[in-house]
């Protein structure tokens, strides 16, 4: 299965990055096909990403940029604003922080066998879990079928 490790919020740059370093930093981040200048402009349009201040873009866009890689290869841009709308009501740190926690827990639980993505009584956190399992199996999957195919 392929892994998928964020980097620590710490480790994210806390400076202002211009697009062309955003697309670069985020790819090496999360090998997943690619952020786009197209798809960064279009996630500011939706409201997924605050707009960068003076073409420059912080700490919190790629936190926000990673999660929405990660989400979409399972989930529409909907539910995904959703989940990115829950996430950051404790902030931008907290939200990224809650979310590599359980991308870790759900890749731990698919290592040993066992997936638990349950939420408990939480909606939103057994949605996040359920959509972390889903883009993690779908990206398995994926990855399974191209070495089928050599």
């Amino acid at each position: 299965m392929k892994e998928i490790t964020l980097p620590a919020w710490e480790t994210l740059p806390d400076i202002g990055l211009y697009m062309d370093q955003v697309v670069t930093l985020t790819e090496r981040a999360l090998p997943l096909g690619g952020i786009t200048k197209a798809m960064v402009n279009n996630y500011v349009k939706m409201g997924l990403l605050p707009r960068p201040s003076g073409k420059k873009y912080d700490r919190e866009h790629l936190a926000l940029l990673l999660e929405i890689a990660v989400l979409k290869q399972a989930m529409s841009m909907e539910d995904i604003a959703t989940l990115l709308s829950w996430l950051g009501e404790d902030g931008a740190q907290a939200g990224y922080m809650h979310f590599c926690t359980e991308l870790e827990a759900i890749t731990a639980g698919i290592a040993r066998g066992s997936i638990d993505a349950g939420g408990g009584d939480d909606a939103l956190t057994g949605a996040l879990r359920m959509s972390l399992a889903a883009a993690l199996c779908s990206l398995d999957a994926r990855g399974r079928l191209a070495m089928a195919r050599r």
